[in-house]
């Protein structure tokens, strides 16, 4: 994992995208968010184990004798919403990845307020060059 170090991120926000398309997770881990990383992962690995199983059960569908076309083609339809749900999760991943660089240093603090009132304030420090 690259350290932080500086103003500027450990990888260029399009790396990030990049890196977490190939592999869900992947650019999260490079900015140090490797909650998110392990989430994106295991949803991605969860959509993918599920267009093999629903391509395993098309097969299984269409070696039916006599072919029942319904089935078939709900198997199929099953099939498809996995593959895009799978697409849908590595397209997010990419871009949450991407906005994680963006922000990467964005280190917000909450807490009662500085005047002593009741309530909830809300901090985050901004550097001007």
């Amino acid at each position: 994992m690259a350290a932080t170090t500086g103003r500027q991120p450990p990888i260029s926000p399009l790396g990030a995208f990049g890196r977490s398309l190939i592999l869900p997770g992947w650019g999260q881990l490079e900015v140090g968010r490797p909650a998110r990383g392990a989430f994106y992962f295991a949803a991605e690995s969860v959509f993918l184990f599920m267009v093999f199983k629903s391509d395993g059960r098309l097969s299984a569908a269409k070696e039916e004798l006599p072919p029942n076309e319904e089935r078939i083609s709900n198997r199929t339809g099953q099939r498809e919403n996995w593959i895009v749900l799978a697409g849908f999760i590595a397209f997010l991943s990419g871009l949450d990845a991407w906005v994680s660089t963006q922000f990467w240093d964005f280190e917000p603090s909450i807490g009662p307020p500085a005047d002593g009132s009741v309530g909830i304030a809300l901090g985050f420090k901004v550097d001007f060059p």
